[in-house]
C-alpha cells in the first residue's frame, strides 16, 4: 500500500517519505507547499486561511471542503478520507503540538480507529503495537508503553526488562524506559499497547 502524510497547521517539520502522498489539513496545505512538497489533497473547513490562499490551493490540488460547524475535527475527516482512498500507513504530522483537546482526540483516533496511524513529530513518535513481536531502534532516548486494553508484554534489551508482565489500562509503571542494546524487542502476548518514543527531556 502507498503511505500518506497528513499535515496539520501545527506541523513544524514535515518528513520526506518515499512514494507518499501529502494531504494538507486546513492550513497544513500551506505548510506542505512551503516545504517544497507536492500537495495531493486538502481536507478541512479552511477557516484559518483567507480567500486568496483558498483560491491558490484550489488551483494546486483537490480540496475536500467541509462546513465549519460539524461534529468531526479536521484531522478526523482527513484520516477518514485517506483511509477511504486506501492509503497505509498514515503519518499525522503536528498532531500533538496544539490544543490539548485536539492532541488527546488525535491520540484516541490512534488508539481506537487506526492501527496503521503514526503520530509524527520531529523528536517523537506515537503508535500502537498489536499482538506479536516488535523490534524498536535506539533512535529515541525514552520509550513508554500504555495499555489500550489490558495486556501482557515482555521487554528485551531495555533498561527495565519485563517478562510476561500484566499491564492494565490504569497502569503507568511502563513510563520512561530506555533501549540499552542496539534494538529493543517488545512482545505483546495479549492486548494492545500505545508506544511513545521521544527525545524530549
Amino acid at each position: 500500500m502507498r503511505p500518506a502524510v497528513l499535515v496539520t497547521p501545527m506541523a513544524q517539520k514535515i518528513p520526506k517519505i518515499e512514494n507518499a502522498e501529502y494531504i494538507g489539513i486546513d492550513a497544513g496545505c500551506l505548510r506542505i507547499l512551503e516545504a517544497g512538497l507536492d500537495l495531493a489533497y486538502g481536507v478541512g473547513d479552511f477557516d484559518s486561511i483567507d480567500s486568496k490562499e483558498l483560491e491558490y490551493l484550489n488551483k494546486h490540488s483537490h480540496l475536500e471542503i467541509h462546513p465549519v460547524k460539524k461534529d468531526e475535527t479536521d484531522s478526523e475527516l482527513a484520516l477518514a478520507f485517506a483511509a477511504q482512498l486506501g492509503f497505509s500507513p498514515l503519518f499525522l504530522v503536528g498532531a500533538l503540538g496544539g490544543r490539548i483537546d485536539h492532541s488527546l482526540a488525535n491520540i484516541r483516533l490512534l488508539m481506537y480507529r487506526y492501527d496503521d496511524l503514526i503520530l509524527w513529530e520531529e523528536d517523537q513518535r506515537v503508535f500502537v503495537l498489536l499482538e506479536g513481536k516488535h523490534v524498536l531502534s535506539r533512535e529515541f532516548k525514552h520509550v513508554s508503553f500504555l495499555a489500550v486494553k489490558d495486556s501482557v508484554l515482555s521487554l528485551e534489551g531495555f533498561l527495565y526488562p519485563l517478562t510476561h508482565a500484566v499491564l492494565r489500562v490504569q497502569d503507568i509503571y511502563t513510563t520512561s524506559n530506555t533501549i540499552q542494546q542496539e534494538q529493543g524487542i517488545v512482545t505483546v502476548e495479549k492486548g494492545k499497547l500505545l508506544c511513545i518514543m521521544t527525545n524530549r527531556k
